[in-house]
């Protein structure tokens, strides 16, 4: 019977040959060598910068390469110097037993490569100087460095056992660690098929999620198990001298062999299993790759027999602006793949231009490369960017062309699984009124209009389908939308609000002055947006009383009143009237938004064009829940006080006197409580149990096609939760909240606040510097032109010529004053044009220097200290072995 593991050899081996490395300045130049390599791996990359975020990603992509040529540097001499020196047999007549003796060697060999890490941390010390980095996703990254480290050492054992030469150890080391690093990416050589089925036995694949600040219980089995694995394969052949011959009449390097061969599928076997658990945590301060819980619930419902396919086409290298949206893109797809299992199959193509992928991308899915503005610096250019996502089962197919930076991913990507996998989806009517909101023929001006944006947002979630309300609604529907009631006739009304109070939801939009034309306001006669030229199509028809019909369901609304608010967050925006209302936190108003509702709960900033002001009116029953109010500097106007009349049609009037009211001016409601009926028939229709559910908006504008532009193109200024608001009421009146966590979760990347703010003063600069050359060029053309103006009168104000001859002077004079006048423009130009150029070279050339001062300090400092230390290590030997070499000629004379 084996006696247990005695740790106290196991710690003096590790004290031995821990000694012999840090009193040797050989190892000092080796941890010197990983700092440098692994700063310039991580900072010296133009990606560093062009990426703008405080993360070791170029680390990431590079460090598993990295440490093919640093661990076998580190583990050639464990057991080749030993046989080298003589020492090996020594060490192995020691009272210790053979697993006693590799264990102490390999936590030798760990502690000097977990004390290079530490070393090392100074690369967290640069991005806590350069911004603010997630902690928790340094500590993935490092604990992920430590463990492929920790599997990889036990390798360059193994290939240090094989041979006495040191050299021939590193060779052998670094190509024994090669084949886990490179399995993968050499099998696609050959077959992508292959590269997938070996991707799982190789270290990148797993380290990638220590690398997002994932830890998963799969990746942290296998590189125990590979660990293991090979210590177990170092314990073998060290025990080779104990050997007898043969065992069972074959010889005992095939039973060995089988019994490592059965270990390893063992292990194989038992990692297949942890993946197929999916145990992972998302250690980022973020949350940046935690799936929500209804994405887990969704992903729990699909079955194995009708799996979802998603192939995605992302560039490998992307703009700046869209780098944390293919991050974002990317986590989410691995943490969809790694918790659905085989109910979900992710593939993930690197596609660039002019290649077999971006040709199966455009023809099988009709995805494409757009081209995005690189604004690098001072040079400006176009980069051809794939980020398009297609989604199958089936026979159903969802197509995502092109993922905008808007777009929240992790959203986009659970509706569209939702899409493909269920052919049932809730049924939405929308109700044509004059907004026309999906679009058609406009017999007025013969011209088509699109199709609202927000109706197809809406079709990618639910069945979307038009209402008439010429005649009493019977179709089966789960909800109703309702823009500008108040274009309706008073008999389509009645239909409308019939319907809603025999128990159907229905989101209204009620709006006293719409933008998109001021015609269409309530207080405007029937027809008033016509052509007057152009009588075609049926007469106007006569609107209903809006009052009355939201009086119906409990609210209160006074079509003549137009908010205003004085509260605007914008300084580039400040041009824009105060009706252009921005409600927020800043705007003194803690209840801006309601935050125990799920519609408006998680928002953060709405903006509304000229909306109305709504209240509850006295019907009983009714529970009135305001969602949206403006600030504490807010007013109305009369309609007729901001709309002027002229011969060119109404007109906005501007500079108004605003001032300020004590009342909290509510825009936005949800109405619940018993129906009452229509007008005049009381608490009638309560009786039959039915119950009004509306959700009432006084603006339509907020919904208008800039604002699904704004959210599509994500500008970093302007993050407005228009849509967001609307697609929330529509999917609490529905009952269908599944989303609405999804659509309000912001996920954030830290960035290099330090270099954004070195790097917009400079363009701050940049622009001030044009500005300056082009009011100098103005100004010049200015002064021309009156030089050009003042000869010419003086021609004609001279009392000694005839009207003729001063007429003929002055156009001679005139013309070659023009011409001189049209040269000195162009030297203008020209000279605007050389001042904007030095401009644009001098900003790139700080923006450049700055870059490359973080890049020397970053890659060139960390390792000082270790190499100093180095040297005074290697000084001090030498002063011993100077006084050790005297004291033995003392001795000897």
């Amino acid at each position: 019977m084996k006696r247990p593991i005695d740790f106290r050899i196991v710690r003096a081996l590790v004290k031995r040959d821990s000694r012999i490395y840090f009193t040797n300045p050989t190892g000092y130049v080796f941890i010197t060598l990983f700092i440098f390599l692994s700063a310039a791996a991580a900072f010296w990359q133009r990606r560093f910068f062009s990426s703008n975020l405080a993360n070791l990603d170029q680390l990431n992509t590079l460090f598993p390469y990295l440490l093919v040529f640093f661990i076998p540097a580190l583990t050639m001499a464990v057991w080749s110097e030993e046989r080298k020196l003589g020492t090996d047999e020594l060490l192995l007549t020691l009272p210790a037993t053979d697993v006693e003796i590799v264990l102490g060697k390999y936590l030798a060999a760990l502690g000097i490569y977990t004390a290079s890490l530490v070393l090392s941390l100074s690369h967290v010390a640069v991005l806590l100087w350069l911004g603010s980095p997630d902690l928790g996703l340094m500590l993935g990254n490092y604990f992920g460095y430590w463990l492929v480290g920790a599997a990889l050492i036990a390798v360059g054992m193994l290939a240090s056992l094989l041979t006495a030469n040191a050299t021939i150890a590193f060779v052998l080391g670094a190509l024994m660690c090669a084949l886990f690093v490179f399995v993968d990416s050499a099998a696609g050589m050959f077959s992508q098929g292959l590269g997938r089925l070996l991707a799982p036995l190789g270290v990148t694949r797993h380290f990638s999620d220590f690398a997002r600040g994932v830890v998963s219980a799969s990746a942290l089995l296998y590189f125990l198990s590979l660990a293991g694995l090979m210590l177990y394969l170092n314990v073998l052949l060290i025990s080779r001298r104990h050997w007898p011959p043969k065992a069972d009449g074959y010889p005992m390097w095939a039973h060995h062999a089988v019994r490592a061969v059965a270990i390893s599928v063992a292990l194989v076997s038992v990692g297949a299993a942890a993946g197929w658990a999916a145990l992972r945590l998302d250690v980022t301060a973020e949350r940046l790759h935690s799936l929500s819980g209804e994405t887990s619930r969704l992903l729990g419902e699909l079955t194995e027999d009708r799996p979802v396919f998603i192939q995605a086409f992302v560039s490998p290298e992307v703009p700046e602006p869209y780098v944390q949206t293919r991050a974002n893109l990317l986590g989410i797809l691995a943490e969809i793949d790694a918790a659905a299992g085989p109910r979900v199959q992710v593939l993930i193509e690197e596609t660039e231009p002019f290649t077999e992928r971006a040709r199966e991308a455009r023809e099988r899915f009709g995805i494409t490369a757009r081209q995005i503005p690189n604004l690098g610096g001072a040079r400006a250019g176009f980069t051809e960017v794939f980020l398009g996502l297609a989604f199958t089962c089936g026979a159903e197919e969802q197509i995502i062309p092109f993922f905008d930076r808007g777009l929240p991913a992790e959203y986009e990507i659970a509706r569209s699984i939702r899409v493909v996998a269920r052919t049932e989806r809730k049924r939405v009517g929308v109700v044509n009124t004059e907004a026309r909101l999906f679009g058609g023929m406009d017999f007025q001006t013969f011209q088509s209009r699109p199709e609202w944006p927000v109706v197809a947002e809406l079709k990618k979630q639910y069945e979307v389908v038009q209402i008439s309300p010429a005649v009493p609604i019977t179709q089966e529907l789960d909800g109703l939308l309702v823009a500008l009631p108040s274009s309706l006739s008073q008999q389509e009304m009645d239909h409308v609000a019939d319907y809603i109070e025999a128990g159907h939801p229905a989101l209204l939009l009620v709006d006293p002055l719409p933008v998109i034309d001021i015609g269409l306001a309530p207080l405007e006669r029937p027809g008033a947006n016509r052509n007057p030229f152009m009588q075609q199509g049926a007469p106007p028809k006569d609107k209903g009383d809006v009052r009355s019909f939201l009086a119906r369901f409990g609210v209160s609304w006074d079509p003549s009143r137009v908010l205003w608010d004085a509260y605007n967050p914008h300084p580039d925006l400040a041009h824009l009237p105060r009706e252009v209302v921005f409600l927020g936190a800043g705007n003194e108003n803690p209840d801006t938004f309601n935050a125990n509702h799920r519609a408006s709960g998680a928002l953060q900033e709405v903006v509304l064009l000229y909306p109305g002001t709504i209240g509850p009116s006295a019907a009983p029953g009714i529970e009135f829940t305001p969602l949206l109010k403006t600030g504490r500097t807010s007013g109305s106007f009369p309609y007729q006080q901001l709309v002027r009349r002229s011969l060119f049609g109404a007109q906005l009037a501007r500079n108004l006197p605003y001032r300020p009211d004590a009342v909290d001016y509510i825009a936005a409601a949800h109405v619940r409580g018993a129906a009452s009926g229509p007008a005049g028939e009381g608490d009638g229709a309560a009786g039959d149990g039915a119950r009004t559910n509306v959700i009432v908006v006084a603006d339509l504008d907020f919904i208008s096609d800039q604002f699904f532009e704004i959210r599509r193109i994500g500008p970093p200024n302007l993050n407005f939760d228009n849509v967001t608001f609307f697609l929330n009421s529509m999917d609490v009146l529905l009952g269908d909240e599944s989303f609405v966590d999804l659509r309000n979760r912001r996920m954030r990347h830290r960035t290099l606040q330090r270099l954004e703010e070195q790097t917009r003063q400079f363009i701050e600069q940049r622009a001030r510097e044009e500005q300056e050359a082009e009011s100098e060029a103005e100004t010049a053309l200015a002064e021309a032109q009156r030089r050009l103006e003042e000869k010419v009168d003086e021609v004609r104000r001279r009392p000694d010529l005839d009207a003729q001859t001063k007429q003929i002077m002055a156009r001679n004079l005139q013309e070659v004053e023009s011409r001189r006048f049209e040269v000195m423009k162009a030297n203008i130009e020209s000279g605007k044009e050389a001042k904007i150029q030095r401009s644009e070279e001098t900003m790139e050339a700080q923006i450049r220097r700055i870059q490359s001062g973080i890049r020397t300090f970053a890659v060139l400092l960390p390792p000082i200290p270790v190499f100093v230390l180095g040297v005074l290590i290697f000084i001090r030997r030498q002063k011993r072995e100077r006084a050790g070499a005297a004291a033995t000629r003392r001795l000897r004379s």
